[in-house]
């Protein structure tokens, strides 16, 4: 069985540079990419039983996701499961389907367990409702969406820019009626989203239509009934918050017979698993859902491992997929970014 000296050995770096990165800390790119390499060619897996045994720790974390069923979460935590493997920790997956009471009993549960430290994926839970986690006795760190706690770790996109990005395309593509589909505004992310959807018609000096922005639960039923409200007040464009009110938006549109992109302008924020069999593809703003997998892993290992003072909010940037579909049926020309 390989050892981290093969493995040092194969990646031409020294034993306590790989001690280092399987431990979380960051090293430089080039020696990360040979060591990565050096781990995949030689099958190493980490002994955790040998250094529970060294270090009093179960080498486990625990992940908190509302729901597996959101296309969001379920392609984050396979990721996520990955790097934490790869760094020689078990992930313990618990579901706490949306409900902050289930959040913070299972937090204790795994807190009992003696889990080395916690990953939260937050959904649309209000923040005062979810208080106390930053009281758990362990490393923690919040993913997706954020609460205004200086001390605690977060991993975040630029919700805000990218929103404000797409919405500036559509206008400048002519609209000057771009609805929204928003989310609860007790959350991070639907704050966010929402200013970006403001920010980019303060930016051309365009008034801002506040009865053009639907705020509401991230539901295809909540969106399928704003969608409708939106249309009837004048939007000629319509950007989605999330991919639920994406869906919600594209069952209102065909149920009056409309295609998004051709009779009515449509972009969303994360992108559809169908969304390249529309014609024309919807304009998306895609995560970078391998990047947040690899820093969430990153920051809680170097904090259970080395014990660094917590640093905040880390925001990573998103890819921006512009297609005709911004344009409805003002048939201007698009150029395509990424």
């Amino acid at each position: 069985m390989p050892t981290i000296k093969d493995v040092a050995l194969r990646s031409g770096v020294s034993v306590g540079t790989v001690s280092r990165y399987l431990n979380g800390a960051s090293v430089k790119a080039g020696n990360r990419e040979a060591i990565e390499e050096a781990v995949r060619e030689l099958g190493y897996v980490p002994n955790i039983m040998g250094r529970s045994l060294t270090t009093k720790r179960t080498y486990s974390v625990g992940v908190l996701i509302s729901s597996a069923a959101n296309p969001f979460v379920g392609a984050l935590v396979g990721l996520i499961e990955r790097e934490f493997e790869r760094l020689g920790y078990a992930s313990l997956f618990v579901e706490y389907q949306d409900d902050a009471e289930q959040l913070r009993s299972k937090v204790a549960h795994l807190e009992s367990r003696q889990a080395d430290g916690l990953v939260v994926l937050l959904s649309d839970l209000a923040p005062a409702s979810v208080s106390f986690l930053g009281d758990v006795s362990v490393p923690l760190v919040l993913a997706d969406n954020s609460l205004d706690v200086a001390s605690m770790d977060s991993v975040v996109v630029d919700n805000r820019s990218s929103t404000e990005f797409v919405v500036g395309r559509m206008l400048d593509a002519g609209h000057r009626r771009v609805g929204v589909l928003a989310l609860p505004q007790d959350t991070y992310v639907g704050r966010e989203r929402l200013e970006g959807w403001r920010a980019a018609h303060a930016a051309r000096g365009i008034p801002c239509d506040e009865t053009l922005a639907h705020v509401g639960r991230p539901t295809k039923a909540d969106a399928a009934q704003g969608t409708a409200e939106l249309l009837d007040a004048g939007a000629t464009a319509i950007f989605a918050c999330n991919y639920y009110t994406e869906l919600g938006a594209l069952h209102a549109l065909a149920r009056r017979g409309l295609r998004p992109g051709v009779d009515v302008g449509f972009a969303g924020f994360d992108a559809l698993e169908f969304g390249d069999v529309l014609y024309p593809e919807v304009t998306t703003v895609v995560q970078p859902i391998a990047e947040m997998a690899r820093v969430i892993a990153s920051i809680l290992v170097g904090r259970m491992g080395q014990g660094l003072a917590p640093d905040g909010r880390h925001v990573l940037t998103c890819s921006v997929r512009i297609t005709e579909s911004i344009k409805g049926s003002l048939g201007c020309e698009v150029a395509s970014v990424s």
